[in-house]
């Protein structure tokens, strides 16, 4: 057991797990609720689905189309991101193509796990209608959520728009789930037109809320975080953790009110992915290091931004 969790402490191995289950994840998500139930997927996943689905019908094409659309993000991933995150990006692609095509086969072959939640019934008025599809979006949106964002909390994405979403949310202070959901939103309403019928628009706009939902509560991973440190061994502290990272660190005198001691404090605004890190060089200078952390929803000035690597 002690091997285990020390291996998953690697942050690659981390990045690689996270990746591989998001990715299974995403892609159970679009075969079994959004396909199923002709729910629009987004960003390059939802325009495949269009081509393939709704243009071409040829579902056997998805896969193949969401490949050769996210050839050249991986190179704006590789430029504006990281190399790191463009790489596992790819993996994560290459894995949805694998992953797609092995549950079309399993769809098609009858398995079904949500089947019976869809059901159509007679209103009052005698006409037969659909019911149980807002279900399978709530179910829909919380699973394509999580599948998005472990791969991003990783380090890495599922491809697409989610690595414009990144490029640009990592060099600015837009948030990412603020780009990514217009994004989507533009592939949803295109879907509508080409596809018809307004009711499944309706439903994919709950599964894209509900997604963007999850997204935002899991993708915490270039958010700001404030770490303050009491500590009687300053310079140590800050020595040490300005040799690994970039961040300022800001230094100033204050007293215990219990010990009447003189104490120093030290703030430093970092991504959340550091923190771990953070208090591991801390308590390696200073056991007895006071230490906590405060959610910044935003920074203006001269913050260096560094990808996970």
């Amino acid at each position: 057991m002690a091997k285990i969790k020390k291996l998953f402490q690697d942050r690659l191995i981390r990045c690689i797990v996270g990746t591989v289950v998001g990715s299974l994840i995403y892609c159970f998500s679009i075969v079994f609720i959004l396909n199923k139930c002709e729910f629009y997927a987004g960003g390059i996943s939802g325009i495949s689905q269009i081509l393939a689905l709704k243009i071409l019908n040829m579902p056997a094409l998805q896969s193949i189309f969401i490949t050769v659309f996210n050839i050249p993000l991986f190179i704006l991933g590789w430029r504006k991101v990281s190399k790191r995150f463009a790489i596992l990006s790819l993996v994560s692609v290459g894995l949805q193509a694998l992953f797609i095509y092995g549950f079309e086969l399993l769809y098609s072959a009858g398995f079904d796990p949500f089947k019976g939640i869809v059901q159509e019934v007679t209103n009052t008025d005698g006409k037969v209608v659909e019911v149980g599809k807002i279900t399978l979006a709530v179910i829909g949106g919380i699973l394509c959520g999580a599948g998005c964002a472990i791969p991003l909390r990783s380090g890495a994405s599922t491809g697409g728009t989610d690595i414009i979403s990144q490029a640009f949310a990592f060099n600015s202070n837009t948030p990412f789930t603020y780009i990514s959901g217009t994004i989507d939103a533009i592939i949803i309403v295109l879907g509508t037109i080409l596809g018809g019928d307004i009711s499944v628009g309706v439903y994919t706009i709950i599964r894209l809320i509900v997604h963007v939902i999850t997204l935002d509560k899991i993708h915490t991973i270039y958010k700001f975080q404030k770490v303050t440190i009491v500590t009687e061994t300053p310079d140590k502290i800050a020595d040490a953790i300005l040799a690994r990272f970039p961040h300022g660190i800001t230094i100033f005198k204050g007293m215990g009110a219990y010990t009447k001691r003189e104490r120093y404090v030290l703030d430093s605004v970092i991504f959340t992915y550091e923190l771990d890190e953070y208090k591991r060089i801390i308590k390696e200078n200073d056991a007895h290091a006071f230490i906590y952390f405060t959610a910044i929803k935003g920074i203006s000035g001269n913050f260096i931004r560094r990808a996970i690597n």
